[in-house]
């Protein structure tokens, strides 16, 4: 019985995901060229961590390695327990089911009602009779506050509500992690709070790890426990929000002091040399 409960609290303990030393490698006309370069950091469960960085320094690579849209060229991706990298789709089919992902456009199907896009993915990965299906979606279109659009179109509600019914999809099978790729793209400073605020609540009510991609500083400020900037491709600071907050780098300050014109033509400019050297 103790060797049991050891072993359940040193699960417990365990990353929910860990990025060990994770390398991309793009091929060009020129020669390889590697975006991602030895990138490691762990996530807790029931954390919330934030990835950051400008354009051009591997948050897109890399939140599509952790989602198993694109290979790693080295390195593992952990995710409860189990190494993605290099594993089979009909394997990767059934990890993806731990986890949710919103994405950038929300991606919602403008022919299906928000309550239809809801319910996609319980269709799609269960039996559930339709009555017990409409339940719930309306439960979860509930928890982000939706369930007045049910019956409405993507095109009859507004950029945050659409944005909130993609997050209601993406947690429709109540899944341990929640990616999202720039929550806040689009969005005004009012809707940008109320996707916030629905992060951490989920964490604070139903325990959800959070992996967010955003450039928003206000953001940061409201829902990390841990961030993980990016430049260039590799990994520049890994650490709680204070160590972000008192960071003496200069690309951080520039960061934490919203100075983004600075950083955008700086990362700018280095996926602009990338790009030319993909063609």
């Amino acid at each position: 019985m103790a060797d049991d409960s050891r072993k359940r609290s040193q699960s417990n303990s365990a990353p929910i995901i860990s990025v060990k030393n994770v390398t991309k490698t793009f091929p060009t006309p020129h020669g390889p060229v590697e975006v991602l370069k030895g990138i490691t950091f762990d996530v807790k469960r029931g954390e919330t961590v934030c990835v950051l960085g400008g354009s051009g320094g591997g948050k897109s690579t890399l939140l599509k390695i952790m989602i198993g849209a694109i290979p790693a060229t080295s390195g593992e991706v952990w995710i409860d327990g189990e190494n993605i990298v290099g594993m089979k789709e009909r394997d990767l089919n059934r990890i993806r089911r731990k986890f949710g992902v919103l994405f950038q456009s929300g991606a919602l199907l403008n022919s299906m009602t928000v309550g239809e896009n809801v319910a996609l993915p319980i269709e799609m990965h269960t039996k559930q009779a339709p009555e017990t299906i409409e339940i719930m979606v309306k439960v979860k279109l509930e928890q982000v506050g939706l369930r007045a659009a049910f019956d409405l179109l993507p095109s009859e509600i507004s950029g945050g509500m659409q944005k909130r019914a993609a997050l209601a999809r993406a947690i429709a099978l109540d899944p341990k992690i929640v990616f999202y790729d720039e929550p806040s793209a689009g969005l005004d400073p009012i809707a940008t709070a109320a996707i916030d605020e629905l992060i951490n609540d989920l964490k604070t009510k139903m325990g959800m790890t959070n992996v967010v991609v955003t450039h928003v500083m206000e953001s940061v400020r409201r829902i990390a426990d841990k961030v993980v900037m990016l430049d260039k491709g590799n990994v520049l600071l890994y650490g709680t929000l204070d160590d972000l907050l008192n960071s003496d780098d200069p690309r951080v300050r520039k960061f934490v002091n919203g100075e983004v014109d600075a950083l955008a033509a700086e990362s700018e400019a280095y996926s602009s040399f990338l790009q030319d050297l993909m063609v």
